[in-house]
């Protein structure tokens, strides 16, 4: 029937590449979620969306840092940037349940249930960023190429 000539490489270099959308809207999402948190940690509250103003805490602030970092981390699209972007949330998610358990976060009422549906989010981003595991490229980035 045909020839079949193979593909030039040159050609296939060209395409672009996937915008992957669904990674950067996560990406995003913990960064400002890791904000909110931070501000949360300085001032007590943020927007006004606690019920009764949390006393400001370190402690929430450096739970706030694990979501920016993970974000941050997810954002070049990287393998080994998905695995740290995993390792902060579940370090994010450790941190909420650390809070409740030392008195810092409410363990009951609607601010406890506000949280237990932050750390739910969490846990179905880090479920969202597994599945899209072969999206994210597996190449080291350019400055560790030795």
């Amino acid at each position: 029937m045909g020839h079949h000539e193979p593909m030039d490489q040159r050609k296939t270099a060209n395409f672009p590449k996937p915008r992957r959308t669904g990674i950067t809207i996560a990406a995003g999402y913990c960064i400002f979620a890791g904000l909110s948190e931070v501000w949360v940690g300085i001032t007590g509250n943020w927007m006004g969306l606690l019920s009764k103003p949390l006393k400001p805490s370190f402690r929430t602030a450096l739970v706030g840092i694990f979501y920016v970092a993970a974000g941050i981390s997810l954002l070049p699209k990287r393998r080994t940037g998905a695995l740290l972007g995993i390792v902060f949330i579940l370090l994010e998610v450790l941190g909420r349940v650390h809070l409740v358990r030392i008195g810092t976060y409410p363990s009951r009422g609607p601010d406890f249930v506000k949280s237990v549906v932050g750390g739910t989010i969490a846990l179905l981003l880090v479920v969202y960023v597994a599945s899209r595991w072969r999206e994210f490229d597996a190449r080291q980035s350019l400055t560790s190429s030795a």
